[in-house]
């Protein structure tokens, strides 16, 4: 295989698995909540571990398309496929 494609090909698999690490990380509740903290006005001073039971929810992590026009899939779809 030609180098220049090799290394290309290596590259973006890192980046995927970086990038999918991030999100699996971010999709935690408690990680969440101490962004949450830090960074929105609403819950600045708040205990990080009484904000976890207010985020609703399961993430979807990594399978939400985010190609133009397919953004908005609904629950129903999200959880079928």
């Amino acid at each position: 295989m030609n180098t220049e494609l090799k290394n290309a090909v290596q590259a973006a698999d890192k980046k995927a698995q970086y990038d999918e690490s991030a999100k699996r990380l971010l999709g935690q509740k408690s990680i969440l909540a101490h962004i949450l903290v830090k960074c929105v006005e609403e819950f600045k001073g708040m205990d990080p571990k009484d904000i976890v039971p207010l985020i609703e929810g399961t993430p979807y992590i990594g399978c939400v398309p985010v190609e133009p026009g397919l953004t908005n899939v609904g629950k129903a779809q999200m959880e079928a496929g």
